[in-house]
C-alpha cells in the first residue's frame, strides 16, 4: 500500500547502484528478477548523456544452471569482465527478491583482463538485507569501495588539497553543487584532490589519502567513508552544510584553518565573494517587512538540505521554522540534535501521510520539501519550493543550492514564492463544494489532496459548473 502512495527512498540495491554508476571503472552485476532491472532505464532518462549505466542483470530464474542463458551467477560475473574489459571493480548487488530467496553466493574468482594480467576486484556487500533503505546502503557501499582500493597509502600532497564528498547521480543539481564548492575552495587557495563519488574513477579512490582534509558536502552518502579515512589515516573532516552565506563561510574558514592558510587572507576572500555573489543576506535586509515578517516555513527532506536550509531561513532570512523533518530514520538522533538549534518542530517520519499531518499542523506560509509535499502545500493554499531530495524536476542545466551562488538561487526562489503569495489571493473565488464532494475529498491521503481538489475544480470549470459535486469529484479521479 505504501508503494501506491509514494515513498521517499527506494530499496538498498537502488542506493548501491547510484554509487556504482557515479564512479568510472566500476561495473555492477545486479542479481534480481527481470522486472527489477529498471535502473538502466532510469539512468538514461535522468542523466540524458547517451551513456549506458554500468549495470548488468543476472536474472533469477528456474533452470538457470542447466541453461546457457543468463542466470548462472558465476558465469554472469565472468561475462561482465569479458564484455567490459576496462572495468577495474565488479560489485555484486542483490535485489529484494534475491535477498528474500536466501540463495548463497558461491565463491568465485574473476578472469584476468586481457592486456593487464590481473583480474578486476570483486566487491560483495555482506551487510545487505531486505529491510535496508537506499541511502544507508549507498553510504555503506561507498565506504566498502574505498576500502577495496586502499592497497598502499600515498604520500600527502605537498600543497593544500581536499576531497569533496557529495551526492551521487540523480541528486538534484549534483554536478552544480560540486562545481560551486570547487570554485570557492580554489578562491581561498585549496585544490580539489578528488570528487567522490560523482566524477571519481577507481584510481581516485586509492588516492584519497593524498588530501589534507575531507569536505563533507552531503553527509547522507559520505559519512561512513570519511569516518573510515579519519580513523585509518588521521584525515580531518569539515561537516558544516555549505548552504547559505553563514554555513558556506564557516565551512571555508574551517578548511582554511585545517590547511594552515592565512586566516586573514581567507576572511578577505570570503567577504569579497560574499559581497559579489551572495544575494540572500542583503536581500533579506532590504526586503519590505511584509514579505518576511511573521512568515512561517515548514521544511522536509533528507538530512543535509533540510538542516542547511533551516539554518539559512531562520538565521539569515528571519523566517520562523515551525517544522523541520527528515525521512532518514537511521539518522534520527543526529538530525534532531541539529534541527533543535533552530526549531522546536523537529521530527523524523517516513510515512507521507504522517509528514503531511505534521506540516498541516505547523500552519506554514511556505513549504520547502520533496516532490511528495506539493500536494500538502496545495491543500493549504501556500507556496511550495521543491528543494529537498527526492525531487521530480530534472532541469537540463543544474543550479546549486550550496555555496554563495546557491544563496542567490535560494533568494530567487524565496522572492518568487513569498512575493507572489503576498499579492495573490489563495485559491479561486466562486468555486463551491457540496458536502458529498468534501466527504470524498477527505478520503484522499493528505499529501495528494491538493492535487485532487485542483483536478476536480478544473473539471467543474470545463463542464461550466460553479460547484464541485460528488459526481464531478469522482469523475476527476477516474
Amino acid at each position: 500500500m505504501k508503494l501506491l502512495r509514494g515513498v521517499y527512498e527506494g530499496p538498498q540495491s537502488y542506493g548501491i547502484l547510484r554509487v556504482a554508476a557515479s564512479i568510472r571503472g566500476v561495473h555492477a552485476l545486479l542479481r534480481a528478477l527481470p522486472g527489477e532491472a529498471y535502473f538502466r532505464t532510469l539512468h538514461g532518462a535522468r542523466e540524458r548523456s547517451g551513456e549506458m549505466a554500468p549495470v548488468t542483470l543476472s536474472p533469477l530464474r528456474e533452470g538457470r544452471d542447466s541453461s546457457m542463458a543468463p542466470g548462472n551467477l558465476v558465469r554472469d560475473l565472468s561475462g561482465v569482465v569479458r564484455r567490459h574489459p576496462k572495468t577495474e571493480i565488479v560489485i555484486l548487488v542483490r535485489s529484494e527478491a534475491s535477498l528474500l530467496a536466501g540463495e548463497t553466493i558461491p565463491a568465485t574468482t574473476l578472469p584476468e583482463v586481457e592486456g593487464t594480467g590481473r583480474p578486476p576486484e570483486l566487491v560483495k556487500f555482506p551487510w545487505e538485507e531486505p529491510a535496508m533503505r537506499e541511502t544507508e546502503a549507498a553510504e555503506l557501499a561507498l565506504e566498502d569501495l574505498i576500502r577495496a582500493r586502499m592497497h598502499d597509502r600515498p604520500e600527502r600532497s605537498p600543497y593544500p588539497t581536499v576531497n569533496l564528498f557529495g551526492p551521487p547521480i540523480f541528486g538534484p543539481g549534483a554536478m552544480a553543487e560540486y562545481a560551486e564548492a570547487e570554485r570557492l575552495l580554489d578562491m581561498v587557495g585549496v585544490e580539489v584532490n578528488a570528487r567522490v563519488p560523482l566524477g571519481a574513477n577507481t584510481g581516485d579512490l586509492g588516492r584519497l589519502p593524498r588530501a589534507w582534509v575531507n569536505v563533507l558536502l552531503y553527509r547522507e552518502v559520505g559519512e561512513s567513508a570519511t569516518l573510515y579515512l579519519q580513523d585509518e589515516f588521521g584525515m580531518p573532516r569539515v561537516t558544516t552544510p555549505m548552504i547559505g552565506a553563514a554555513g558556506t563561510g564557516a565551512a571555508l574558514r574551517a578548511v582554511g584553518e585545517l590547511c594552515q592558510l592565512d586566516p586573514k587572507s581567507v576572511q578577505r576572500t570570503i567577504w569579497a565573494e560574499l559581497a559579489r555573489t551572495a544575494k540572500l543576506p542583503w536581500y533579506a535586509r532590504l526586503e519590505p517587512p511584509e514579505t518576511f515578517q511573521n512568515r512561517r516555513v515548514a521544511i522536509f527532506g533528507d538530512f543535509t538540505y533540510p538542516l542547511g536550509l533551516g539554518y539559512a531561513l531562520a538565521r539569515e532570512v528571519g523566517l520562523e521554522v515551525t517544522a523541520c523533518g527528515t525521512y532518514l530514520t537511521h539518522l534520527e538522533r543526529d538530525f534532531l540534535f541539529h534541527a533543535h538549534t533552530f526549531t522546536e518542530g523537529a521530527f523524523v517520519e517516513d510515512d507521507p501521510d504522517e509528514v503531511a499531518a505534521r506540516i498541516e499542523a505547523a500552519k506554514p506560509d511556505l513549504v520547502v520539501g520533496t516532490h511528495l509535499e506539493q500536494g500538502v502545500a496545495d491543500s493549504l493554499g501556500v507556496p511550495f519550493l521543491p528543494l529537498c531530495p527526492p525531487v521530480a524536476d530534472r532541469p537540463f542545466v543544474g543550479r546549486p543550492l550550496m555555496g554563495y551562488a546557491g544563496s542567490s538561487v535560494l533568494a530567487d526562489a524565496l522572492d518568487n514564492a513569498l512575493r507572489r503569495a503576498s499579492v495573490e489571493p489563495a485559491g479561486e473565488a466562486g468555486m463551491q463544494w457540496t458536502d458529498g464532494a468534501l466527504q470524498e475529498a477527505a478520503e484522499v491521503p493528505l499529501f495528494l489532496r491538493g492535487r485532487a481538489r485542483r483536478l476536480a475544480e478544473e473539471r467543474a470549470r470545463r463542464q461550466g459548473s460553479g460547484m464541485v459535486t460528488r459526481d464531478i469529484f469522482l469523475e476527476s479521479r477516474s
